[in-house]
């Protein structure tokens, strides 16, 4: 007949062997609970991925923003495409425990506080960088796209860029909701030269021209308005949300519409400009948009196309910033 065995006899029998055997089983299923929470708590977490440090050139981001649209907006930037930045700030008027911006407070013009951000920004933040890129709550921004445009340059030239527009007397300057980009050796001519000489550089309130009278003070400094558009004349740094440009028409009876199609610097055809494969930055037409970008322009994988599908280029560093508590 054949031997049967009970789990006392299988422990080698007695008491005392029963209780050990037992523990090393206790011991085990403790040891797989824990490996399975651990496993558990890194996928609840936002992923992080970091293949390599970002290549130069370095570029620090200035983010504006209000308090009271610190959740509403700000936070969605923080939480996206802020971090592809080398370095960001924001700038606000008021406190923020998640963001810790910049503090700037009682200023209510525009230009004063254009002003105010970018002199902060050269006498706390130059060494940071070699370019610096000014942009709003409400922009969507490619960082890496900017980072390869910006490789054809250097940070000595006196030079900036954005969606480039025209006075009526033929002043060039950049469009205010598009971001604008300066070099370092631009900023610093702007702070040093520009700001401290008020016959070139004006320190009066200028409300919505404020992007304007930057072009001023930056042309009387020699600061030369560069092409940001990509090799095909397509548009890199976009008006308005990208759903126009990709679908749309720009329409003259809407006011902001027929302002930048009376000052673009470049023709517009058929009421619409052609959107560079390298995009950089654009408005959106609500904060919570700016998920539904990242998520297509960092996430999505096309089938049967590697990840390092770029030019064998090296892959950047690609953190999400986690989820406020």
């Amino acid at each position: 007949m054949p031997r049967l065995f009970s789990s006392q006899h299988r422990c080698l029998g007695g008491r005392n062997r029963f209780t050990l055997c037992r523990a090393i089983s206790l011991l085990l299923l403790g040891t797989l609970c824990f490996f399975t929470v651990l496993q558990v708590h890194r996928n609840l977490q936002t992923e992080e991925v970091a293949v390599s440090a970002a290549p130069p050139p370095r570029i620090f981001c200035i983010i504006t923003t209000f308090a009271y649209l610190h959740k509403y907006a700000a936070m969605h930037i923080h939480r996206t495409w802020a971090p592809h930045c080398d370095h960001y700030l924001f700038v606000s008027d008021d406190v923020d425990h998640y963001l810790e911006p910049a503090v700037f407070m009682n200023l209510h013009d525009k230009w004063q506080r254009m002003r105010a951000h970018l002199e902060y920004v050269y006498k706390y933040h130059f060494h940071e960088a070699d370019w610096f890129l000014y942009a709003n709550d409400n922009n969507f921004v490619v960082v890496e796209n900017l980072r390869y445009m910006l490789k054809s340059y250097s940070p000595d030239e006196l030079i900036y860029f954005g969606c480039k527009l025209r006075t009526p007397n033929g002043l060039v300057f950049m469009h205010g909701g598009s971001g604008i980009v300066l070099s370092a050796a631009a900023l610093k001519r702007f702070t040093l030269d520009a700001m401290t000489n008020e016959s070139i550089c004006s320190s009066k309130d200028k409300g919505d021209e404020a992007t304007e009278e930057l072009g001023r003070c930056l042309t009387n400094v020699n600061v030369i308005p560069g092409n940001s558009r990509d090799e095909w004349q397509r548009h890199r740094f976009l008006p308005f949300d990208p759903a126009l440009h990709l679908g749309g028409r720009m329409n003259e009876s809407i006011e902001v519409h027929k302002y930048f199609l009376d000052h673009s610097y470049y023709p517009v055809t058929d009421m619409n400009l052609p959107v560079s494969l390298r995009f950089i930055c654009s408005l959106t037409s609500t904060p919570s948009i700016i998920y539904n970008y990242y998520y297509f322009t960092y996430k999505v994988r096309r089938f049967g196309v590697p990840l390092n599908f770029e030019s064998g280029e090296i892959q950047r560093k690609i953190v999400a910033q986690k989820y406020m508590k």
